[in-house]
């Protein structure tokens, strides 16, 4: 019962907080203040109980803590907080708008000359500044150490002054002291500060970019748009930011030419489309402009657009597919499909690799084995002239004839092609035999079917299916993936190279008398219906 008695006062004097009012430095505003040092308290509580004071403005703070050691009997080891008897946490709160203080206890054996150890944790709340941690050690107590390390001056432990603590950090100080004689004792924390106010401030100039895109030729009368981008590649924004576009004489728009943009921000940017037609031939220089309330007027030139009324065209035909050797024409048409004279028209037709030139109509300006050229005075408006080229292939491919019609007046041009696919003509020997004729029913015979490829320049596919009449059964294949299906014999799509050539045979037997007719029927890609021949065999 003593020992209860010895803890029950130990722990009634254990914590206690106070808040202690630095003195009023110049021009700073008195802090709430909180004289005296509390009465002893008891903690017993689920969580840390605090005693708080909260204040809204200030230059500097100070706060002070005061706790008090007790005798106890029980002990705990690591940063545990020490317990009462009911199991509550026991420590010492402070709480500003700024900052909070918290005095933790971690372990107190209770007896003369243990060791005991507490922790002292500041977490500031705001920025502040000038953070100084002090612990004050009443006599009967004996600092053991400090994490970290501390100077000593009299009962009094300082640690080195913290230049600024940002919102949200903490810093914490473990204390162990030991007690040199039987008593109560009161550990006081001062932590004072200074709080940091925050007000940025920049400034920055706008700064205006244009530019200006257009076509270099424009037929008369065609409607085309300018493209002109204003970007503010300043420091601040730009204010009431209009575009104007200072068209010349000989453009026309039905838009407006002067447009508003508003406000363009640090780095952005705001294109318009200036419809425009083309009023009257010749060659125009469009400037264009941007101001702004707040930023320097720019310009810029698109470069000169011309307008033309010239135009040509060429047209070229030719066979889609032929086969190789045969003669393949290709007729030229080149047209003035403008509405002035087109003068010294070149049309050169640029003839494909692996080909022979066979004729060229007309009378060309110069002829090679790789191109024709044909000079044309001139054209008036709406007048054509149609030239044509033959030439030939002895090997299988794909061709691609270009043709291109220049006037040098006008310096208009027009290209054309035609391709064509040449083609190795197939031929195809279809085969069938039997090796038994005439044959007594019950016999077996045998039937060999060749497919040959004499063709030299492509490949052939076949599908090839074989129907015997009532008086011959089919009995098995020697290609295994042949199919029979009662009378009938399927085999699969084979692949026959150029003078190439597949083999099947087929065992069968005499059913009945008389004379049997066996169809090979043979299909391609390249047939447009399948090719039939027949066997007849007479069985007796």
């Amino acid at each position: 019962m003593r020992a209860l008695r010895t803890l029950a006062l130990g722990l009634a004097a254990l914590f206690t907080a106070s808040l202690l009012a630095k003195p009023p430095a110049q021009n700073y505003p008195e802090y709430p203040r909180r004289d005296g040092i509390p009465q002893a308290t008891v903690t017993a509580q689920p969580s840390t109980s605090t005693q708080t004071s909260s204040y809204t403005s200030a230059s500097s703070a100070e706060s002070s803590t005061s706790t008090m050691a007790a005798s106890t009997t029980s002990a705990s080891s690591g940063y545990a907080p020490a317990t009462s008897a009911a199991g509550a946490a026991l420590g010492s709160r402070f709480d500003s708008n700024l900052y909070t203080v918290e005095k933790i206890l971690v372990n107190a054996p209770g007896q003369v000359g243990a060791e005991s150890t507490y922790i002292l944790r500041v977490t500031a709340l705001a920025n502040i500044t000038d953070v100084n941690i002090s612990e004050t050690i009443p006599e009967g107590l004996e600092p053991v150490s400090t994490t970290p390390e501390a100077t000593r001056d009299g009962r009094t432990l300082r640690w080195a002054a913290l230049p600024s603590m940002s919102a949200g950090q903490i810093e914490e100080k473990t204390i162990v002291v030991k007690s040199t004689r039987e008593g109560q004792f009161l550990t006081t924390s001062k932590v004072c500060i200074d709080p940091v106010v925050i007000l940025p401030l920049r400034a920055g100039t706008p700064r205006l970019a244009l530019t200006k895109t257009g076509p270099a030729t424009v037929e008369l009368g065609d409607q085309f748009a300018y493209n002109i981008t204003v970007t503010n590649n300043g420091t601040a924004d730009a204010n009431d930011v209009v575009i104007i576009d200072n068209l010349p004489p000989g453009l026309s728009s039905s838009s407006a030419t002067t447009i508003p943009v508003g406000t363009l921000a640090v780095g952005q940017s705001r294109t318009v489309s200036i419809p425009v037609t083309a009023a009257n031939p010749g060659e125009y220089v469009n400037n264009a402009s941007a101001t702004a309330g707040n930023a320097a007027t720019v310009s810029t030139t698109a470069a000169p657009t011309k307008i033309v009324t010239s135009r040509i065209q060429v047209e070229k035909t030719g066979p889609d597919r032929i086969f190789v050797y045969r003669d393949a024409t290709y007729n030229i048409t080149v047209t003035n499909v403008g509405d002035v004279a087109l003068e010294n028209i070149t049309v050169t037709d640029n003839l494909p690799k692996n080909v022979t030139l066979v004729s060229a109509s007309g009378n060309p300006s110069n002829q090679s084995k790789d191109r024709v050229v044909w000079t044309i005075p001139g054209l008036a408006p709406g007048q054509s002239l149609t030239d044509s080229v033959t030439i030939t292939s002895n090997q299988p491919q794909t061709t691609t004839n270009s043709v291109t019609a220049r006037a040098s007046n006008a310096k208009v041009s027009d290209t054309a092609s035609a391709t064509t696919i040449w083609e190795g003509a197939p031929g195809v020997l279809t085969e069938i035999a039997d090796n038994v004729d005439p044959i007594r029913v019950g016999n077996e015979v045998i039937y060999t079917i060749t497919i040959t490829n004499q063709g030299t320049f492509r490949e052939v596919n076949s599908q090839v299916r074989v129907v015997f009449s009532d008086e011959i059964n089919p009995i098995s294949v020697t290609d295994q993936t042949a199919t029979i299906n009662g009378k009938e014999v399927v085999f699969p799509d084979v692949v026959i190279k150029p003078k190439g050539k597949t083999q099947f045979r087929i065992h069968a037997k005499a059913a009945q008398s008389g004379v049997a007719t066996t169809r090979l029927e043979f299909n391609s890609s390249f047939l447009p219906r399948p090719m039939v021949k027949e066997e007849t065999t007479f069985v007796y």
